[in-house]
């Protein structure tokens, strides 16, 4: 299998920003710094880390109408169906994941969305209320085990998001959304 990442992107400088990877079977997550370059920081874990494949909770791509195909300009196809924000709503974040996604030309790049994933197949009543309970849901539905338990919830969704890229590497996945405007796997 490749050596996949899975990360919750936050604002650049709020250290919201974690990825989660495998160690030995076991997953661990990298949190950066508050004030410190989310950028910056998660370029040099990526290539500290080698990582070949991520997947990112932010969006890689914009509405066809930007492109000459389609009428909304707010929300692509992918985005309706699983009710995420618009990537234009997101306007920095969106576009700090395209240039970063254009700057790592050597990775392939993954859209992802932890709350769908979340809502469609965990269906944990505990999302964003308790995180050991939560915890317990998403065993239920995937096994993995952990190096050290989630301290945030920025960390859960780069669980998440790791969760999904594995279901993605094993073909157990769903891509949502149109291949010539974005998809979301989940």
């Amino acid at each position: 299998m490749a050596n996949i990442v899975g990360v919750d992107y936050g604002a650049k400088m709020s250290g919201n920003t974690v990825l989660a990877h495998y160690v030995n079977g076991e997953i661990h997550f990298s949190q950066v710094e508050k004030k410190k370059d989310a950028d910056a920081w998660l370029t040099k874990e990526l290539e500290t880390l080698q990582a070949d494949v991520v997947y990112l909770d932010a969006p890689l791509s914009l509405p066809a109408a930007y492109f000459g195909n389609g009428e909304s300009y707010h929300y692509r196809e992918a985005d309706k169906i699983t009710r995420a924000m618009s990537p234009m709503f997101l306007g920095g974040l969106t576009a700090r994941a395209m240039s970063l996604k254009n700057a790592l030309t050597d990775l392939t790049f993954h859209e992802i969305y932890p709350a769908f994933f979340q809502s469609e197949l965990i269906q944990s009543i505990h999302y964003k209320e308790d995180i050991s309970l939560f915890l317990r849901d998403v065993v239920a539905i995937e096994d993995f085990t952990l190096m050290e338990q989630p301290t945030n919830w920025h960390q859960v969704d780069a669980l998440m998001a790791l969760l999904i890229g594995t279901r993605h590497q094993e073909n157990r996945h769903r891509a949502i959304g149109n291949p010539k405007e974005g998809i979301i796997i989940i």
